[in-house]
C-alpha cells in the first residue's frame, strides 16, 4: 500500500494520511511538499491553491511521479 499525500492539500490534512498508514502497518507513506489534492504543485495560500484546479496545462508533481514508479518497481 502507497499512501501519498500533499502538504498542500486543502481538502485532506496530513493526519488523514496518518490514520491510513495505521490501518496497515506495511504501508508506505510520503508527504510530497508543495503538492496539493490534485497532485500538482500548489503554494498554501488557498486562493492559489484552487486557482490550479481550473489549469489542465499545469503538470503532475514531479516527485508524485518518481514516487510511483519506485513503489511499482
Amino acid at each position: 500500500v502507497l499512501i501519498i499525500q500533499g502538504d498542500t492539500d486543502i481538502q485532506v490534512r496530513e493526519a488523514d494520511a496518518d490514520l491510513l498508514g495505521q490501518g496497515n502497518k506495511n504501508a508506505k507513506k510520503i508527504i510530497v511538499p508543495g503538492m496539493n489534492h490534485i497532485l500538482k504543485n500548489a503554494e498554501a495560500d488557498v486562493q492559489k491553491n484552487i486557482a490550479t484546479y481550473n489549469n489542465p496545462d499545469l503538470p503532475l508533481t514531479p516527485r508524485l511521479v518518481d514516487e510511483v514508479i519506485l513503489f511499482i518497481q
